[in-house]
């Protein structure tokens, strides 16, 4: 095997090297006894795409979804539309339509109002939907791994970021970088060794890896570090077969219910170079990512972007792992395999959908709520029906299901879903689910308990998102409260932005370019109540002061007063506590001073 050369760039750490391949052999798969046929399982049939269109066309713009290119699958698909057969549109009369605003859907106010910039460089894009990855540790704090590219003198780069305020401000845990090598796609954990000791709190990065940027032979790699990026490690987990490689991994632990004896569990498809489907892989390791044992699920089907979530059930504990299953060109599925904690190639299958031809359920997202096995197992599973997102759950362990609950509008197209679950009742806001509508200019989210999801939250973003990468949403848990917080990425893809329901932050850095000059904007929006947003740019190094006057001069609030490096810089101004009426607000810095009016009305 071609090794590469992987760094960790890591704080106040260097990197001890181990490596492990999978040698367990194949054998003979299990079927589950009480399955049930749906659709026909036992036959393929191809399609054929619009002849008229030219094949090289079409391989452009497959590749450019293929590697989520924004720009360039718009480009392809314009001149594929030329091709298409109009529609006749008879207009012998006029059917009267207006189109008014009803304010539909209803935009929730009580988000942070500009989505918080964590990182502006661009994101990987060749290796499949799962680009992101967002929790909150046992810690409190929150964590988000993001798989990037265009980062000079290296093919692969991946950055884990935390924060220590609920996605306020973040900060840089470790970069993740590789010269020769490209990351596929990505899934963290984030577990605690002592629950009193914070810093002994573990990052774990499950990702592919390549010498080709189309992951050709690609393999699975564990990286692992503290979460002051201290005590880093790699490891090489396992190996595909000759022409084959791994792609879509998934991971899950037991963390919830231990410390120091967490057990990490990664899950993989294996498929040929050229994407035929082989075999699914589940992985575990006992210490911490530096070895793994190994077991495989084998089927008759292509089974596809795998997700795995852990069961702790009486007797011998589960792997969950769902996957989109093509039983024919035009009916896809929702399966759910459940293997035992300890690797083996024991298995058995359990039947979600069960859907007519013409059906196409994709790319499902799994979470598990994580409880005592004395309490009922909660399964959460969503996915797109018919480019609709779609909810399912089991409040049973898996035996029975409730499908096709709709995650947003009956209108809204969605390529990619979200979900994540919290291990107390608490409050009984337990699971979050999340997905972008495919115009990018919103995130839905779903926040509630099985059964009852809540009322859809629909949150305009700051930024349109990329409809070719998957968000990542978590909730977040503060003392018995609990808030959706997700994460997405722009339009390029570039650019990752966080926001958190009841965020009000403060001072958050926009971009640390300098700029040409000085600035000053006025706040937005304007008139307010009773947060707005006050953006201004330094181009010095130095203190800087933003204070709030009266109409009378007289000061009413500090908002800023600090040494900040130059840069461009975004302040919240939150205003409960003052009433009603006109303000003045001035920036001072070095040789420069600007004042702006904003109106409050309460």
């Amino acid at each position: 095997m071609k090794k590469f050369i992987l760094f960790l760039v890591l704080i106040l750490s260097g990197i001890n090297v181990f490596s492990q391949t999978d040698a367990t052999p194949e054998s003979m798969f299990n079927v589950d006894p009480n399955r049930k046929v749906s659709g026909n399982e036992n036959q393929y049939s191809g399609y054929s795409v619009n002849s008229n269109i030219p094949g090289t066309l079409l391989q452009q713009y497959n590749k450019s979804v293929d590697q989520g290119n924004d720009a360039q699958k718009n480009l392809f698909n314009k001149d594929i539309e030329k091709y298409l057969s109009k529609p006749v549109i008879n207009n012998s009369w006029d059917p009267g339509i207006e189109i008014t605003s009803g304010n539909i859907p209803p935009f929730n106010t009580d988000w942070y109002n500009t989505d918080i910039l964590v990182s502006n460089t661009d994101v990987a894009n060749f290796g499949g939907y799962r680009q992101l990855d967002l929790k909150q540790g046992e810690d409190g704090w929150m964590y988000l791994a993001v798989n990037r590219r265009n980062i000079a003198g290296l093919n692969g780069y991946i950055t884990v970021f935390s924060s220590s305020n609920g996605g306020v401000n973040w900060a840089t845990v470790a970069n993740i970088s590789s010269i020769t090598g490209y990351f596929g796609s990505i899934s963290m954990l984030v577990e605690s060794r002592n629950n009193s000791i914070a810093d002994s709190t573990r990052i774990l990065i499950y990702a592919n890896l390549s010498a080709n940027s189309n992951l050709n032979d690609a393999y699975l790699i564990c990286s692992s570090f503290r979460r002051n990026g201290s005590a880093s490690y790699f490891t090489t987990v396992s190996t595909p077969a000759a022409g084959n490689r791994f792609v879509y991994p998934s991971a899950c632990s037991d963390g919830m219910f231990w410390q120091n004896e967490t057990y990490m569990h990664s899950v993989v498809r294996e498929e040929t170079n050229a994407g035929v489907f082989v075999k699914l892989h589940h992985f575990r390791s006992i210490d911490w990512g530096v070895n793994h044992t190994s077991g495989t699920i084998s089927s008759f089907f292509d089974d596809k972007f795998p997700v795995c979530a852990f069961s702790n059930e009486s007797g011998s504990d589960s792997i969950y792992i769902a996957v989109e299953r093509v039983v024919d060109a035009n009916e896809h599925e929702i399966r759910l395999f459940a293997t035992p904690e300890i690797p083996s190639n024991n298995w058995s299958v359990r039947y979600i959908t069960d859907a007519a031809p013409g059906t196409v359920y994709e790319r499902p997202s799994i979470t598990i709520q994580q409880r005592y096995f004395s309490l009922p197992q909660k399964i959460l599973v969503t996915s797109t029906k018919n480019d609709r997102a779609v909810y399912h759950y089991s409040t049973d362990g898996g035996a029975a299901w409730n499908i096709d609950f709709s995650l947003g509008l009956s209108t809204q197209s969605v390529d990619f879903t979200s979900c994540n679950s919290d291990s107390s009742d608490t409050g009984s806001k337990d699971f979050i689910a999340a997905f972008v509508d495919l115009n990018g200019d919103s995130i839905t989210v779903r926040h509630g308990i099985l059964g009852s999801m809540g009322t859809p939250q629909y949150k305009r973003n700051t930024n349109n998102s990329t409809s070719t990468l998957a968000p990542t949403c978590a909730v977040f848990k503060e003392g018995s409260n609990k808030f959706s917080s997700f994460s997405y990425s722009g339009v390029g893809p570039t650019g990752v932005y966080y926001n958190m329901e009841s965020l009000v932050t403060g001072i958050t850095p926009l971009s640390n370019e300098i700029p040409k000059t000085f600035s000053l904007e006025q706040n937005y929006p304007n008139p307010f109540n009773p947060v707005t947003n006050i953006k201004f740019a330094v181009v010095k190094s130095g203190i800087v002061t933003l204070k709030v006057y009266d109409i009378s001069g007289r000061e009413v609030a500090v908002l800023v007063n600090e040494e900040l490096n130059a840069g461009s810089y975004n302040f919240d101004f939150n205003a409960a506590q003052i009433s009603s009426g006109i303000y003045f607000y001035r920036l001072t810095s070095i040789n420069y001073t600007d004042t702006k009016k904003m109106v409050l009305i309460k």
